[in-house]
């Protein structure tokens, strides 16, 4: 189940477990030197930061798009014609 499903009908009780869970991510005493994997570590601990992933997830993720992969197919079969034109 998604964790913002639970609360439907109103945003408050929402708002709380974002909060909560903010507080509990910002006081965890994370040591840098002891990660080797940053990776690693948020599959190791995802289960305990569920919101905190979905947030970073949804705002620094990188999604990608089929049309910019178009664009690149078309550029580079645009370059190759030109290198038969100029033979």
């Amino acid at each position: 189940m998604d964790i913002f499903e639970q609360t439907i009908n109103t945003s408050e009780p929402t708002k709380k477990l974002v909060k909560r869970e903010l507080l509990i991510f910002k006081r965890y005493q994370l040591d840098v030197k002891d990660i080797k994997c940053l990776l690693e570590w948020w599959q190791k601990h995802e289960a305990m930061f569920l919101i905190v992933r979905f947030l970073a997830q949804h705002s620094l993720g990188i999604v990608g798009s089929q049309i910019e992969i178009e664009m690149i197919f078309n550029l580079a079969e645009i370059l190759t014609n030109l290198g038969d034109v100029c033979k």
